[in-house]
């Protein structure tokens, strides 16, 4: 067993030593928790008034964006997929191809399908997506290195379990505020404490992300395939008739699926695939599907949630409890709780990365004689910064990098 010592060494180095880069990483993920809502601030095409929404009109949808893609200029190559409002205040949004293969979004009224605007394929939530999952990193090398910071994650959490004893009596106990580093010290342990199941939550969902990419991936899902000839020798958009009899054939087959998401064929072969939550908690809107031939609009393929093996089941978990969404089964309701949950709760953990790197310098720089001014704030993250080393340039210069990269490629400055 190791000593208490031994813990708190490993608490401060990772906590410390990997502070920068930890904190941006966490950040980013807890104001990806809430891009889509970003972007709903950001453009004015995704707002509506809830009060003229009912349900959501597929059918309506459809139509209009048939008919602004083809009054777009330059041409729609093709409409790749139509998508519900994520609440009753959202619009619905439809994604489209250009002739250069480039994507762009439109947005419509969810209920009579009126057109509302347009907007970048690179927003907000797309980029802050790419900067949290992979620092704009080629994919495997950023995924690997953000998804290992989820050991760091648990480590720091295990750690602390041994440092702060009796930590279940720490719920409610009041902090010190006499002394500046007994009143970090409090605060740190008690945010620690109310923040372990999202610790656990996000370390081990992380982890997952690590092992996914380096192998233990569930199995391909099933999918199906156009039958007619027409559909087979390239994709076909379905007429607003096939659609209509899609929509009736799905709310007949697949009574308990309420469709999010449907996603037109891109390829040859390819059908259309309406998705979205049912009865299974904990799944991903793919889970649950029913696939159609485009042309004779027959269902060619179903899968429901419940069905899916374990492994595919624990793979399809990791999104909705890393990211916030798994009140979504709920409805707009629950989804909008679980995310401001996970919001607050980001915060939580990004103050305990701040905090911890803070009062480290805190108690170090009374031990250290030579550094100036080492009993002020700023002494006290110089401190903090000496004793990162190297690891601090590195780090800061990569997300000063990655920042600035992401502003140029996705931000409405940029390219």
């Amino acid at each position: 067993m190791l000593s208490k010592s031994t813990w708190f060494s490993i608490h401060s180095w990772v906590g410390v030593k990997l502070s920068i880069l930890l904190c941006f990483i966490v950040a980013t993920g807890t104001l990806a928790v809430v891009s889509h809502e970003i972007d709903w601030l950001a453009n004015s095409a995704k707002r509506v008034s809830p009060s003229s929404v009912s349900d959501m009109n597929w059918q309506a949808v459809y139509a209009q964006a048939l008919t602004k893609t083809a009054q777009l200029t330059p041409p729609v190559r093709k409409i790749e997929s139509i998508h519900a409002p994520l609440h009753p205040w959202f619009s619905a949004e439809v994604i489209y191809r250009d002739k250069d293969n480039q994507r762009h979004r439109l947005f419509f009224h969810p209920t009579t399908g009126e057109h509302l605007g347009d907007g970048r394929w690179l927003n907000w939530q797309r980029f802050l997506r790419v900067i949290h999952r992979h620092l704009m990193l080629p994919l495997t090398l950023g995924i690997t290195i953000v998804s290992a910071f989820s050991i760091a994650i648990l480590a720091v959490l295990i750690s602390s379990l041994y440092i702060y004893r009796r930590w279940w009596k720490g719920f409610f106990r009041t902090p010190r505020w006499r002394h500046r580093q007994t009143r970090w010290g409090d605060l740190h342990r008690l945010v620690g404490v109310w923040s372990l199941w999202f610790l656990i939550v996000i370390g081990l969902t992380g982890s997952w992300y690590l092992a996914e990419r380096w192998g233990a991936a569930a199995p391909s899902r099933d999918k199906g395939y156009a039958m007619t000839e027409a559909a087979m020798d390239a994709p076909i958009m379905p007429t607003q008739a096939a659609f209509i009899t899609m929509l009736h054939i799905a709310r007949a087959q697949f009574q308990a699926l309420t469709i999010q998401e449907v996603r037109l064929p891109n390829k040859a072969a390819g059908v259309v695939v309406f998705q979205g939550q049912a009865s299974a908690i904990l799944v991903r809107s793919r889970a649950n599907t029913i696939q159609f031939d485009p042309v004779s609009a027959e269902a060619v393929f179903k899968q429901d949630g419940n069905d899916l093996s374990l492994h595919t089941r624990i793979s399809e978990a990791a999104d909705p409890l890393h990211f916030g969404v798994w009140g979504e089964v709920q409805g707009s309701t629950g989804k909008l709780a679980s995310k401001i949950l996970y919001f607050l709760f980001g915060i939580f953990l990004t103050a305990l990365c701040i905090t911890g790197t803070y009062m480290y310098g805190l108690r170090v720089g009374r031990k250290v004689d030579s550094i100036s001014s080492k009993n002020t704030p700023f002494g006290a993250w110089r401190v903090a910064l000496k004793k990162m080393g190297w690891v601090a340039w590195l780090f800061a210069t990569g997300i000063a990098a990655c920042l600035g990269y992401g502003a140029y490629s996705y931000l409405p400055f940029g390219s």
